[in-house]
């Protein structure tokens, strides 16, 4: 009987259905959670987002160059956050430690992320990152390259460093250090690459560069160093050398003779004169030769008609009147050459003529005119003319129309109408009209140039109903407006710009309630509202990508930087002459990792 039930109980569930608790789905399982952000790290020593790494191991393929980085994802704040990291750096044997968006952690979770992995390389340029830092990492030996230029590392805290005997990159520019500092270089023999510039050394305090065989690359730029420092380096390997605002003369220069392989050189604002030149035409290999503000004259230029490797020339804010010019006519391959603030005339036009490779001519601020813009004609191959400061008008801009491969045009301080944008090929990329009469009525001129990303228009007429407008060149990435007319009731327009992402409103006449605009400016990484009638109340409402903040001069106070600290990204911050205290500044740095602009 009951078995008889128990079937026709099933029978009935089959024909009837009955009420059954469906088994709970299993929770999804979300995959891990990227740990790091990896750079590749580009030639000229910048570096641009690669890929992510998780915690744990995997298949991951590092890019083909040899030098690459990988900085934490989020701020490490915890000793979770640090073993995390350690873990990724680890499991993937990243070779180098970089901070790009994220801050610097504090001394210790610093030293408990580096511990135990394989780390050779650290990147903290601009950062936070001081002499506690290097004091925590001080039982860390393995770095072979340290880039600590722009951080807070002063002479207390080198002595850290000391014990590094791989080190072969040290760039220290734009620090706190004098020779003092310097001694834990001694007995080194191993370095390639050394960076000083901005520093307080001095020749007295290089002497071990003299024991380095193997250097390539050296930057003493803005230092009180003079001749001696040319007699210690090693020039057998020696291909790039910069030594702008030291104290070289044309008598040390005679060792230039003796570092055939220089490809790079830098001797601006030295006390270089053209008999300093007959050693550096000398220098076959030579691509790059910078003697801006120095003695040279058009007789000085001889020494460089057979420097036939040359590819970029700066002689800005030299003596040259012209005639000098045509000794450089047989250098086919140089591509960049400024002779902006010179006393160079229509005259020396035609001298340039047959340099058919110049992909970049700077002309600001010198005697030519309309006329001499003419020789501009054989230049097909040009991509970048600054002429600001010059008498020209619209007539003499149409010989643009020949230089179609144009993206660059610097037209500033001119007293050019918009009738001269006729000229402009379309295909610009880059426009510089700041202290022209340019204003509102100029828009429609300036609809034309569709491909338009970077528009100058400082200390100009325009107005918020010239934003309107600027709002259809789609294209715009950056727009600097300081000085202007606008008091940002137009400023939601700039909302329809996907690609803006730095925009400076400086010196404007931007109102605090019309500031939540600027919320809506999402991929906004650059933002200056310096000199403005700003106060605290405009702080809340920034876009939250900023990776760099102008405030300078400003009403901003303590009290306003708890918004700041809303920034995920923040890593810049210019405060200086705001009622800002040195103690909220330096929470602010201390907590977030974020670089205060200094100086005057």
């Amino acid at each position: 009987m009951g078995g008889g039930l128990s079937r026709l109980g099933g029978a009935l569930c089959l024909m009837l259905g009955c009420a059954t608790t469906a088994p709970k789905p299993a929770p999804p399982i979300e995959p891990p959670r990227p740990v790091l952000t990896v750079y590749r790290v580009l030639p000229d020593g910048s570096t641009t987002p690669w890929s992510t790494l998780t915690a744990e191991p995997s298949d991951f393929h590092p890019p083909a160059e040899r030098d690459w980085c990988a900085e934490p994802v989020r701020p490490v704040t915890s000793p979770a956050d640090a073993h995390r990291v350690a873990m990724a750096l680890t499991n993937h044997r990243v070779p180098g430690l970089c901070f790009e968006a994220t801050g610097v952690p504090e001394p210790t979770l610093l030293a408990a992320l580096v511990r135990g992995t394989s780390l050779v390389t650290l990147r903290a340029s601009g950062s936070s990152l001081g002499d506690a830092h290097l004091g925590a990492l001080r039982d860390f030996t393995a770095w072979e390259a340290l880039h600590l230029d722009g951080t807070r590392v002063t002479d207390a805290g080198l002595p850290h460093l000391s014990g590094l005997r791989r080190l072969s990159v040290v760039r220290l520019e734009e620090t706190a250090i004098s020779d003092k500092g310097l001694a834990f270089l001694e007995g080194l023999t191993t370095l390639r690459r050394v960076g000083l510039a901005g520093t307080s050394v001095s020749a007295q305090g290089l002497r071990f560069l003299s024991a380095q065989a193997e250097l390539e690359w050296l930057d003493l730029s803005d230092t009180s160093t003079d001749d001696r420092v040319l007699a210690w380096v090693s020039g057998a390997h020696l291909h790039t050398l910069i030594l702008s605002g030291t104290q070289v003369t044309d008598a040390g220069l005679a060792r230039l003779r003796d570092m055939p392989h220089l490809t790079w050189l830098g001797l601006a604002r030295t006390g270089l004169t053209d008999g300093g030149l007959a050693p550096i035409g000398a220098l076959r290999a030579l691509e790059a030769l910078h003697l801006g503000e120095t003695q040279v004259t058009d007789a000085g230029l001889l020494h460089l008609a057979e420097s036939k490797s040359l590819e970029a020339l700066v002689l800005t804010k030299t003596r040259l009147h012209g005639p000098g010019l045509q000794h450089l006519a047989g250098l086919t391959r140089l591509e960049l050459l400024h002779l902006d603030d010179t006393r160079l005339d229509d005259a020396a036009m035609r001298h340039l003529r047959g340099l058919v490779a110049l992909r970049e001519l700077e002309l600001s601020r010198t005697l030519i005119t309309g006329a001499g813009l003419a020789s501009l004609d054989a230049l097909s191959a040009l991509e970048r003319l600054g002429v600001s400061g010059l008498a020209v008008t619209a007539d003499a801009l149409a010989v643009l129309q020949k230089t179609e491969r144009l993206t660059r045009l610097d037209l500033s301080h001119t007293p050019v109408g918009p009738e001269a944008l006729a000229h402009v090929p379309s295909g610009l990329r880059e426009l510089d009209l700041s202290r022209t009469a340019f204003n509102d009525e100029w828009l429609p001129s300036l609809r034309r140039l569709s491909r338009l990303q970077s528009l100058r228009a400082e200390r100009t007429l325009l107005t918020d109903l010239g934003l309107g407008q600027l709002g259809e060149l789609t294209e715009l990435a950056a727009l600097h407006l300081s000085g202007t007319l606008v008091n940002g009731s137009g400023l939601a327009h700039l909302q329809r710009l996907p690609h803006l992402a730095h925009l400076d409103l400086g010196a404007t006449w931007l109102e605090a309630h019309y500031t939540p605009a600027l919320q809506g400016l999402t991929r906004l990484t650059w933002l200056s509202l310096a000199r403005g009638r700003l106060g605290d109340a405009a702080l809340g409402h920034l876009p939250p990508g900023l990776h760099t903040l102008y405030l300078t001069r400003t009403g901003v106070t303590d009290a306003g930087l708890d918004s700041l600290r809303s920034l995920p990204h923040l890593r810049q911050l210019d405060l200086r002459g705001t009622a800002v205290t040195d103690a909220a500044r330096d929470a602010l740095s201390r907590e977030r990792g974020v670089r205060l602009v200094t100086g005057l």
